[in-house]
């Protein structure tokens, strides 16, 4: 159970720097730390249910990348959850606000695998957890718009509860969930595809429709089974992921796969946990700069790119597989400097080389001239001689 607090230890603020299912989200002073506190008013009681099963899921969740829960307190009229406080905002506004940031598709497929890998802890428990609401708007980022974490489980269900009522944001929701049957673990997985649809197009589910803001053309697109378009998708986007956006939302949630089946794909296809791009310096003018990629095709790739002052940049492409890139970035500007320094090495011992035969030789002349002097010294001495003989006579 998460941790009772004393109310008269939190410093409430103003300001509402967010909402979610049952109530308002505010920041807060606890302890000297700054927290997200989400203020429960109980004049209704489905807000009061709701209210207790959110702090109850979060309190018994412990994972990387979903929000962690402080604890709780009361004033007698209203009920608050004190959260971490992830100051960057929801993936919702990354993508639609007036900074207009972008990404590449490595960025996206990254958000998506750390979704999965708690949606995929969330429905292995020993009471398996639905959260209902999956959505831009319930991904909170952090660490410079790296990660991500998912909040707001005033929805959530344990899949033991069968529950059949229609809750959710409706661009997001599931065909069977629209028709009242039970949720399970693949009502999630269908609106991670539709999330993962939003990440590759920077669009909002089914605004192709001629009344987009409609509630009744949406929900019967969704009724009909229609699907999102997909030549919305960027150019970019690997083959390998629109074929698993059409996979989670296919009508039948029998053929959709699971959310373990969905983070071990994009794990071993897409994770770049420790292929770190890095920069090598190799001399005074050269520099090694080592990134990684996915290709159109959905292959991983890596680029090797040697930056020369004064001279043209060079650039090598590698395929790699899985978790080798590192290893293959460091073996190539290992060998590659070491090839630099064989060859700076040739250089220096081919100097050495010149100088010692330039010294070689100047000592050979050196000793020739002396040589040829001294025979011309002999050769006149001997000269004169004959001359004296030639006048005595």
């Amino acid at each position: 159970m998460a941790k009772q607090v004393d109310f008269a230890e939190l410093k409430l603020s103003e300001k509402i720097i967010g909402a979610g299912s049952g109530g308002a989200v505010r920041k807060a002073t606890f302890q000297d730390q700054e927290i997200a506190v989400k203020i429960f008013d109980f004049l209704e009681k489905t807000i009061k249910k709701n209210a207790e099963r959110e702090i109850t899921h979060l309190s018994e969740i412990d994972h990387e990348h979903v929000i962690r829960v402080i604890g709780r307190a009361s004033d007698g009229k209203k009920d608050y959850l004190l959260m971490e406080y992830l100051e960057e905002g929801s993936l919702h506004n990354y993508l639609y606000g007036d900074d207009k940031w972008e990404y590449t598709v490595e960025q996206a497929v990254r958000w998506a695998l750390q979704c999965a890998k708690a949606l995929a802890y969330l429905h292995s428990l020993d009471r398996p957890i639905v959260h209902r609401d999956i959505k831009p708007q319930n991904m909170l980022l952090h660490n410079q718009h790296e990660d991500l974490k998912i909040c707001d489980f005033g929805l959530a269900t344990d899949m033991t509860n069968n529950k059949t009522d229609m809750q959710g944001t409706l661009r997001y929701m599931a065909p069977e969930a629209i028709k009242d049957l039970k949720y399970t673990a693949k009502c999630d997985v269908y609106s991670f595809g539709i999330m993962l649809w939003e990440l590759m197009t920077r669009q909002l589910p089914y605004s192709h429709l001629e009344n987009p803001n409609s509630q009744y053309a949406i929900l019967k697109a969704i009724s009909s089974g229609e699907k999102l378009p997909m030549e919305s998708v960027r150019s970019d986007c690997p083959a390998g992921i629109k074929q698993l956006i059409q996979c989670c939302m296919d009508i039948n949630p029998e053929k959709r796969p699971s959310m373990k089946e969905i983070e071990k794909y994009l794990g071993e296809q897409y994770e770049s946990g420790t292929d770190e791009d890095f920069i090598q310096p190799l001399d005074e003018d050269t520099v090694a700069v080592v990134t990684y990629h996915v290709d159109s095709s959905g292959s991983r790739i890596m680029r090797v790119d040697f930056w020369r002052h004064l001279l043209p940049s060079i650039r090598m492409t590698f395929p790699i597989v899985k978790r080798e890139a590192q290893r293959l970035g460091e073996t190539v500007v290992r060998e590659t400097a070491r090839a630099a320094q064989d060859g700076e090495r040739e250089v220096r011992r081919a100097e050495k080389d010149t100088e010692r035969e330039t010294s070689r030789a100047a000592h050979d002349g050196e000793r020739e001239t002396r040589r040829a002097g001294q025979d011309v010294g002999r050769e006149t001495v001997r000269a004169v001689k004959k001359i004296g003989k030639k006048l005595r006579f």
